[in-house]
């Protein structure tokens, strides 16, 4: 009997073990701050995608959008990415010094000011991945 126990307690204690330590890989991971655009910020003198291109985005990371009066940023679903329009659904900031913690999967982000400015580019389209684990 005394064996019996133990050997169900061994698998037990590995199964928790092996539990926390994924827990906290998943829960350790410091999300990154990226300032959109860099210096130039929210901007059409820069490509948006160019500047998101090559980094890599993990969901709960933050982007501060900084931009003047002239333009704002609103989160969209991909047609109003694709067509530069804003919906109901859309979630709009027009304070000039915006973060944004990013989803998990696809975030797409426009500006619909002034009219035409997102279909010139002033567009971002950013796929967030699950956080890595820590090292």
């Amino acid at each position: 009997m005394a064996i019996r126990g133990s050997s169900i307690l061994i698998p037990a204690m590995l199964f928790f073990m092996v539990f926390e330590l994924q827990y906290e890989a998943i829960h350790s991971y410091t999300p990154v701050h990226y300032m959109v655009g860099d210096e130039d910020g929210w901007d059409p003198v820069i490509s948006m995608q160019g500047w998101a291109q090559g980094k890599h985005f993990h969901a709960g990371d933050v982007l501060e959008f900084k931009y003047d009066d002239a333009f704002d940023v609103s989160i969209v679903g991909k047609a109003g990415y694709d067509d530069c329009f804003v919906s109901d659904t859309s979630i709009q900031f027009s304070d000039g010094d915006d973060n944004i913690t990013l989803a998990f999967g696809a975030n797409y982000f426009i500006s619909s000011l002034p009219t035409n400015i997102c279909a010139g580019g002033m567009k971002m389209a950013i796929n967030a991945t699950a956080p890595p684990p820590s090292v």
